[in-house]
């Protein structure tokens, strides 16, 4: 298969020298701030100010004196939707005579005077005034969501989610009250609670012995948690407890204090709240002393005789 017969099929030639360009020239979707509007955030610019050693990156191809390395071919295969990365390589002639097209549109382009454009002007003026507001609202976040922050914020989740009592139990589901009671005596006579559970049991879990492993207080009905928190390891019940289930024999074999999350796993979420307040701290910041007014947003309170018919409606 050629490389045409690869890359065309995918995004097609013209949309190839539009979109493909787009993105070549202002660099990668991305965008650090997930939740400012997506428009803001879906064009940025690469921070990353690291070049590759020249040994590294040949030349690819020339246009005048220009030079295309193949940093500049990679990036722009980057920038194109689609195109599976582990074909780049077969592609890569292809793409080399893109970058070439782009070179010859832009410097044609350029020497036009087409910079002076209004339409091009309008276009440059919104993508930096994103930059902008990206690299500001960046640089000030970078302040405020430091490893440090992190760390006190995670402390303050442990604090705010203690860890709770969680015992492990089997029990055995029956319909009435006598049959569980004689259970019960056979159990204090030494019989085996799987054993039983496993004969005696009508609920899903008695196949298994009656094992419900682990659990919380709040994930079993209230007769039944307060029963069995009120044991200790190796108790069973000393009388049926019954529930809207039935009556229940319960035996509690361990108990453990649930274990909370690694600060790892939070990370994500920690840095994402801390930057959300630290942003709308920044913006309330700004407003201070500026005189907004927002022109034809306004919306009229609904008389009470309007409210009531919106919820009857």
């Amino acid at each position: 298969m050629s490389a045409k017969q690869i890359l065309f099929p995918l995004i097609g030639g013209a949309a190839l020298l539009g979109a493909a360009y787009f993105g070549y020239s202002y660099g990668q979707q991305g965008g650090t701030l997930p939740f400012l509007d997506a428009m803001m955030a879906s064009e940025t610019v690469s921070d990353t100010g690291a070049e590759t050693p020249a040994a590294d990156d040949p030349v690819m191809a020339k246009v005048g004196d220009l030079e295309i390395r193949r940093s500049e071919v990679l990036k722009f295969a980057e920038s194109i939707p689609n195109i599976p990365q582990a074909q780049i390589e077969l592609i890569l002639p292809e793409l080399v005579g893109q970058v070439v097209d782009l070179k010859l549109i832009s410097q044609k382009a350029d020497a036009s005077g087409l910079e002076k454009d209004p339409e091009v002007q309008k276009r440059i003026s919104d993508i930096k005034e994103r930059i902008l507001v990206e690299v500001y609202l960046n640089r000030e976040l970078e302040k405020e969501v430091t490893d440090a922050a992190v760390e006190k914020a995670y402390q303050d989740y442990l604090l705010e989610n203690p860890a709770v009592r969680e015992v492990s139990a089997r029990h055995i589901l029956v319909e009435d009250e006598e049959t569980g009671k004689d259970l019960i005596k056979q159990l204090d006579a030494g019989a085996d609670f799987v054993v039983l559970a496993q004969e005696h049991s009508t609920g899903p879990s008695g196949p298994g012995g009656g094992d419900l492993g682990f659990f919380r207080a709040e994930q079993m009905v209230k007769p039944f948690s307060d029963a069995a928190f009120a044991m200790k390891p190796g108790e069973h019940s000393a009388a049926p407890v019954q529930s809207k289930f039935g009556w229940h024999v319960i035996k509690v074999e361990d108990e453990r204090d649930s274990e909370q999350p690694a600060k790892e796993t939070l990370d994500g979420q920690l840095r994402g709240e801390l930057s959300r307040t630290a942003y709308e701290a920044i913006v309330e910041g700004l407003k201070t002393g500026v005189e907004i007014e927002i022109v034809g947003a306004e919306t009229e309170e609904p008389t009470p005789e309007e409210a009531d018919k919106a919820v009857s409606e």
